[in-house]
């Protein structure tokens, strides 16, 4: 089920209908390879409702209903508002982006809740950070293209801390992390070891640099006036911000605001400078091109897709093949009436690769234990300190502009350990 968007809009609806296309390929056998998926013909349904008001999501899963769907799959927090719909009228849901606890049926806040959803939550803290990380790296390739000087900065929509803010907030971490890695600081060895890592892989790449220097935060992270949300999610509403951001001379934008990337890019073209941009959510070259995007923090949504419905289709769920009906015999590992997130499927996050990313780079961040490591601590920091308002958020992570608080390093130095 569409969300406002087209099925090919080669982001969060495109991508969850490839994932299940995949699941349903799989089940019938009909490539060698599932590398291959795509040249079956087999591909799951799908809907486009006629716009996004309640009333017509309503009537598209209705439609969706009578033409015989067992499980919708609805992408994006548009559904959060009508899913209870949803999930009365069919066997199950996959809503992807949120909840699916506390939802009461038919919406009727009297009613009885749901206990046929499978909610499918990202941290986009940590997409976030991997984000950054590539981007320090890939800063340190082109140090002379900077000149010396390798700024970066980010903005959203709008702050939400588990949407929007979150993605900010790993970016900016990442900074600061990388510049303690590459510090000599005698109370940090297991970050400092990441150094020699790093600097391997950079080196393989172009031999010619033998020094990695500091990320540098156009932004006052602990200035309450900072400018961090354009105030919407809008085409159009990415212009000021971007200018403002350019002014800084920043070397790397990170665009967590949907269309506004292209506002980005059209800023970045117009002020005829250098910046490039890192996108979000999904693989952002495909729809803006890879002259400025280098990279993409990714969620990776067909995989979760296809992983929830090999979940539900299965006798984990009591499903029978034969009946193609379930019965109430659920295993405690059935993801019906529950909330699964990348905290426990690493797979679902990662990074974009691009002509900019050399193979190495993306192998070492999706595949290093000790990134692992970190990164699992980074998202049990999150949870911790996480605040409703953004900057509060970084209160709780700084002590200055360029020193992140010092039992925050001590969590990150001992979860390397």
């Amino acid at each position: 089920m569409t969300s406002g968007g087209s099925i090919n809009d080669k982001s969060y609806i495109q991508s969850a209908w490839e994932g299940a296309s995949k699941y349903i390929v799989s089940q019938f056998n009909q490539v060698s390879s599932m590398t291959q998926w795509q040249d079956s013909p087999l591909r799951a349904s799908y809907f486009e409702p006629n716009g996004i008001t309640p009333g017509e999501f309503k009537a598209a899963y209705i439609t969706a209903s009578i033409a015989g769907a067992k499980t919708l799959i609805l992408p994006g927090f548009s559904h959060a508002n009508t899913i209870g719909w949803a999930a009365n009228l069919v066997d199950n849901v996959i809503f992807i982006d949120g909840s699916g606890q506390n939802i009461h049926k038919n919406m009727d806040p009297y009613g009885p809740l749901a206990d046929n959803i499978v909610g499918i939550l990202f941290q986009k803290e940590i997409a976030g950070f991997l984000a950054g990380l590539v981007t320090a790296i890939w800063l340190n390739l082109h140090q002379t293209e900077f000149q010396q000087q390798l700024n970066i900065a980010t903005y959203g929509g709008m702050d939400n801390p588990v949407g929007v803010s979150n993605y900010l907030w790993g970016f900016l971490l990442s900074a600061d992390v990388f510049n303690e890695i590459i510090k000599t600081d005698v109370r940090y060895p297991n970050l400092h070891q990441l150094m020699t890592d790093i600097l391997a892989i950079i080196k393989n790449i172009n031999p010619k640099i033998n020094n990695l220097l500091p990320i540098r935060k156009v932004q006052e992270v602990l200035n309450d006036n900072e400018s961090w949300f354009s105030q919407s999610f809008n085409q159009g509403e990415g212009k000021v911000i971007s200018d403002y951001l350019i002014n800084k001379k920043v070397s790397i934008i990170f665009p967590v605001a949907g269309p506004q990337t292209q506002d980005t890019i059209d800023r970045i073209k117009y002020n005829k400078t250098k910046t490039k941009v890192v996108g979000v959510d999904t693989a952002q070259s495909q729809i803006y091109g890879d002259e400025y995007i280098i990279t993409s923090g990714l969620l990776n949504i067909a995989q979760e897709t296809e992983d929830a419905l090999s979940n539900i289709y299965s006798i984990t769920c009591s499903y029978n093949n034969v009946t193609k009906q379930w019965d109430n015999k659920q295993l405690d590992s059935c993801w019906i009436n529950t909330d699964q997130s990348s905290k426990t499927n690493s797979n679902w996050l990662g990074i974009e690769n691009t002509k900019w990313i050399d193979d190495s780079i993306i192998n070492y961040i999706n595949n290093d234990a000790k990134i692992t490591k970190l990164t699992t601590t980074i998202g049990m920091i999150y949870d911790q300190i996480k605040q409703e308002h953004f900057t509060d958020t970084l209160k709780l992570t700084y002590q200055t502009q360029n020193e992140v608080k010092t039992k925050l390093l001590e969590t990150l130095e001992k979860g390397l350990g």
